[in-house]
């Protein structure tokens, strides 16, 4: 069985260009499609970041305080020391209803309130860059401002005695 062959006559240049610029076409437009994939499919950092992120755990938010609202979490707590001097404890805390943690350290007592001072710090945990320290240092009970709750998160306070300023410890409370 003999099965014709059909044999096309070679392009003309005109034929050859317009190929071309269909070829060309179709790249950029495949190109395009794959930018604007990435766009709407990737979540962008605001998108991914929860909306009470470095806001305070305590403000009144049109009526939400984040630590109150909704399902509430602290992890245990750890003491924090000066040697064998107690100076308080530091704990994560985690708000169901905001979805956002944050760190807070409460003194043992009013003297070592007095001699001490800790600077509490949240952070994501993997992400540089989203760690958060307190609003007010001067509190009795100090906490730092909300990061995302989304995902695991951490906490820890470096601690300092008055009179000069001086450096004792990191303390790194817990990643939950």
């Amino acid at each position: 069985m003999n099965i014709p062959t059909i044999t096309a006559p070679p392009p003309s240049p005109d034929d050859t260009n317009s190929r071309a610029a269909r070829r060309t076409v179709l790249a950029a437009l495949t190109a395009l499609m794959a930018v604007v994939t990435a766009v709407v499919v990737a979540p962008t950092s605001a998108q991914a970041m929860s909306v009470w992120s470095g806001r305070n755990p305590y403000a009144n938010y049109s009526g939400t305080v984040c630590n109150t609202s909704g399902w509430q979490w602290r992890s245990g707590e750890t003491a924090v020391y000066d040697g064998s001097r107690l100076v308080g404890y530091g704990s994560l805390r985690y708000s169901g209803g905001c979805a956002a943690n944050w760190t807070e350290f409460r003194y043992a007592d009013g003297a070592t309130h007095s001699t001490y001072t800790v600077e509490p710090t949240a952070w994501e945990q993997g992400k540089s860059g989203t760690d958060q320290g307190s609003p007010d240092l001067w509190a009795w009970n100090v906490y730092t401002n909300m990061v995302d709750g989304t995902g695991p998160a951490c906490g820890g306070a470096q601690l300092y005695r008055y009179s000069p300023r001086q450096w004792i410890s990191w303390n790194f409370f817990t990643c939950a």
